[in-house]
């Protein structure tokens, strides 16, 4: 075919879709058929006397096509067609092609519900010189111990004080689309480091200067952040994740 007849794909989604093609073996048997660039021939021929039988099939767009998909839900197309062969006005073959094409997104299952988890069931004003797990979390000081506090906003609300050596929050498994909303009344720069596993897979600084703030991470498979800085007047308020991601 010419190439302004060639239909091709010319983008793909980031995540990787997949196309399948399955058939109903209840049917006639699968028959896979592959165009080169030269036409496709079929030779038919007996065991008496040579008898020979060329098929050309040629699939050509009259004009360049362009398609955008986005595969929301799976795509279905069903074939059901046979290709007939005659000898001399006189039908002696069939080929019956059953099947169906699938294109479809790769991740169809329905997306993890994200989890919240802030303090106000904690009891104030208690230390944490230990790792505790509080709703499948694990809260680890490093260093000086932790505390539970109302001190500052949200005003009354629970809260988990962490000081400037810093605190270690790891999550129950992989997770993504994970938040942490803190506050910080003291030096206003916040050091984060986030964790794959063992990995350190980003480091970076927020400036919270004497109010709320919310750090949203866009790494996948987040293991544990930690948290420094502060001068014993930041605390974390509530931790958001996306288990499973």
């Amino acid at each position: 075919m010419a190439d302004e007849h060639d239909v091709r794909i010319v983008d793909w989604p980031e995540k990787a879709a997949r196309l399948t093609h399955t058939f109903d073996l209840d049917r006639p048997c699968p028959v896979s058929i592959r165009f080169e660039d030269a036409p496709a021939r079929v030779q038919v021929s007996t065991s008496e006397q040579p008898l020979k039988v060329d098929m050309g099939m040629a699939v050509s767009a009259s004009e360049p096509i362009p398609v955008c998909i986005k595969v929301c839900e799976p795509i279905c197309a069903r074939s059901s067609y046979r290709i007939g062969i005659t000898v001399f006005d006189q039908p002696v073959a069939q080929i019956g092609i059953q099947g169906e094409t699938r294109l479809f997104n790769c991740d169809e299952a329905p997306p993890t519900k994200r989890t919240c988890v802030d303090f106000e069931r904690m009891k104030s004003d208690i230390e944490i010189a230990q790792a505790i797990t509080f709703e499948s979390l694990v809260f680890i000081p490093l260093g000086d111990p932790l505390r539970t506090s109302t001190i500052g906003d949200p005003p009354g609300q629970v809260k988990i004080r962490f000081p400037r050596t810093g605190v270690r929050v790891e999550f129950p498994q992989p997770s993504s689309d994970v938040s942490l909303e803190v506050n910080n009344y003291a030096d206003p720069r916040l050091d984060f480091s986030v964790y794959a596993g063992t990995t350190l897979v980003n480091q970076f600084t927020r400036m919270v200067d004497r109010a709320v703030a919310t750090v949203e991470l866009s790494e996948f498979g987040v293991t544990a952040v930690e948290i420094q800085g502060g001068d014993n007047e930041a605390s974390i308020i509530q931790v958001c994740y996306a288990p499973g991601s």
